[in-house]
């Protein structure tokens, strides 16, 4: 299952539009570049369950969030703790 599937129903998008599965996939990008950026590598095609539930929580986050606020968002912080490399 690609994580676009897993990501989309999760954050409450359960029809598919183009335009909104570009802005899904946006999100997801952005969610991979910034643990990417924190030394956790999450594989896009087969990411763990960890991984797969930091993506999810990170673009639910993206939906309602302050971006600045998810630089120290305290469960994101302790996912890249378990996982960093």
């Amino acid at each position: 299952m690609a994580l676009i599937d897993k990501v989309k129903p999760r954050i409450g998008v359960f029809y598919s539009d183009m335009q909104k599965d570009i802005e899904v996939q946006q999100m997801i990008d952005g969610a991979i570049s910034f643990f990417q950026g924190a030394g956790w590598q999450i594989d896009p095609v087969e990411p763990d369950a960890l991984g797969a539930e930091a993506v999810i929580l990170y673009c639910k986050m993206a939906q309602n969030t302050d971006p600045a606020m998810l630089t120290n968002h305290p469960v994101l912080i302790s996912f890249i703790a378990q996982r960093r490399v």
